[in-house]
């Protein structure tokens, strides 16, 4: 099959080149200068506004590189489990709570002024909680959801050695 056929009429770039599926990377120095729109994701999240957190968190994540992409992976995943809470989903809630679990604890006990030891913590208590929990006491349980504490602090890399790649839960 030739790129034309594969690709269609999609257009190509200069160099007859189909476009990018994926933005490129930002930079060390890129993430760093964009870290207030981490900050506004903690602090939606911790107003309880995840499925905001999630979406501004969201932008960034797609084009970081790792290990910083790896964390902000495990946030959207933190946030996500509680807007299954708030949809009375109490699996999705837990196992979204797990995946974030692998993703940050490598992070401990802190990475871009996050008390990741924690939220980890924390987190595990509210994954404990509501897996107890039936799908009508969900909203009981709103006003427990951990907050995540956090210095709006500007590091001079996002880099952490040591840190692997996250496995699936």
């Amino acid at each position: 099959m030739t790129k034309a056929a594969f690709w269609g009429n999609v257009p190509m770039d200069a160099n007859r080149q189909p476009p990018r599926r994926n933005p490129p990377l930002l930079t060390d120095a890129e993430v760093i200068e964009r870290l207030p729109e981490v900050w506004k994701a903690l602090d939606e999240f911790n107003e309880g506004f995840w499925f905001e957190a999630h979406e501004t968190l969201e932008d960034l994540w797609y084009v970081s590189p790792w290990p910083a992409r790896q964390f902000f992976q495990g946030v959207i995943q933190a946030a996500a489990a509680f807007v299954h809470l708030a949809r009375r989903q109490p699996e999705g809630a837990v196992k979204l709570l797990r995946e974030a679990h692998a993703k940050l604890a490598p992070f401990a006990p802190e990475y871009l002024g996050v008390d990741v030891g924690t939220l980890v913590r924390d987190l595990d208590g509210a994954r404990r909680a509501i897996a107890a929990l039936d799908p009508s006491e969900c909203d009981a349980y709103r006003a427990s959801v951990p907050r995540v504490a956090f210095h709006r602090i500007r590091p001079q890399t996002t880099v952490r050695e040591g840190i692997a790649p996250a496995r699936r839960a």
